[in-house]
Order: C-alpha cells, then structure tokens, then sequence
C-alpha cells in the first residue's frame, strides 16, 4: 500500500472517516491493524507515530520482539488473530491453552468460531474483512455494549466482505471450500491450563520481512 488510512485520520474524533478509509483499501495494513488494537483495548491511540504502535504491540504481545514490517505493508492475518485472542481472552483448544495464541493456532481457532474468514497465517485481509473481522470478535465474546470512547463500528461496515466458509475467501494453497480447517481439540473434564492468557509467552511469528518504516 502507498499510506495507510491512519496518516490522514489519526484523531480520537476522526474514527468514522478512518474507518471508511480502511473498509475501500484492497488489505488492511499493519499501521490500521495496530491504530484500530489499541482503540479496541484501550479506547483510543495515543502513539505519535507507526513506531510507537509497534512497541506498544511488543509490549501487549501482540506481536513478537523481532517483528520488523513495514507500516504500509498488508497485514498478516496471523498476529491480528493472536492480538485478537489476547484482546478478547479467548482461550480456544488445549494446544492454545498450553502454548498461547500463536499464530497459526489462533487463526484456526478463530476460524473454527467464524470469526475470520478461510485463511492462512501469512494471508491477508481487505480492509471491508478487517472491519468484519473486529465486529464478530465483539460479538461474539458478548462485546455488543461498548465502554464510552471504544471504537464505534457501524454493524452495516464490512458486510460485504466475505464471510468465513466462502470459497470466495481462499486465495491460496489447498484450504478447505468450507467449514473450518479442522476441528478444535475436545478439552478433558476438569482440564486447567497452566497459564492464565495474560501470561502466555509472546507470540511466534512466521516471518520478519524488512525493517519497518514510518
């Protein structure tokens, strides 16, 4: 992408404009994907630029020590699903209970939840898919009712993105036509993990493209 949406509509009271901006790009890149993280979690953005959302995703665990993508670069649907399962709390099977969010891992757990649409870890999203894919997250873990200044995202936006299980969604390799890429593991009566999800390790990213860029 030549910019994301966040250059021009980076302000508290510019969210409908940068999210109309995001839905019309062809992928959402990692400078939207991290702007619109830490309004879901914390209500607004405070970083003054790419860099700094970047350390705040290290931080939060979203993404991993040596993360190096460019801003404007697509991003992967891998650690938007693990930021997404940490955000939420959302456990998913034993393998995530005992390792975390991991990239892949989280994807087919999010896609098991259609959450996301047919994907792999190192694929993309449009931006209309981005929006979507915030909106189920919301849903579907009973965020319908937002806190005052948490980003407001009209039910109408992403609607024509495609959905999980459509065919249409796969862009690559040999994934199923649909349903999810397989069925989470059954956890055994009385299971605990050993680890709350806040304290999961930080995530392992499949790739470290180049350094990143303002």
């Amino acid at each position: 992408m030549k910019s994301s949406a966040v250059d021009n509509f980076a302000a508290p009271q510019q969210e409908i404009e940068f999210l109309d901006a995001m839905e019309d790009m062809p992928a959402v890149t990692n400078n939207d994907a991290l702007h619109t993280f830490l309004i879901l979690e914390d209500g607004t953005d405070t970083s003054k630029d790419y860099q700094d959302r970047v350390t705040a995703g290290i931080q939060r665990k979203w993404l991993s020590s040596s993360f190096d993508q460019q801003a404007n670069a697509a991003a992967h649907v891998g650690w938007m699903a693990g930021a997404g399962c940490r955000i939420m709390k959302i456990r998913g099977g034993v393998t995530m209970m005992l390792f975390g969010p991991i990239d892949r891992y989280a994807v087919k757990e999010l896609i098991y939840m259609e959450i996301l649409p047919l994907r792999t870890d190192n694929q993309s999203l449009t931006g209309g898919e981005f929006i979507d894919y915030i909106n189920r997250l919301e849903r579907i873990v009973g965020r319908s009712v937002l806190n005052a200044g948490e980003l407001q995202i009209d039910e109408t936006a992403g609607q024509s993105a495609i959905t999980p299980g459509n065919e249409a969604a796969i862009q690559e390799g040999t994934l199923p036509a649909s349903g999810p890429l397989e069925a989470p593991l059954v956890v055994p009566a009385g299971f605990e993990p050993p680890v709350e999800p806040d304290s999961f390790p930080e995530p392992i990213n499949s790739a470290v493209p180049k350094s990143a860029q303002n």
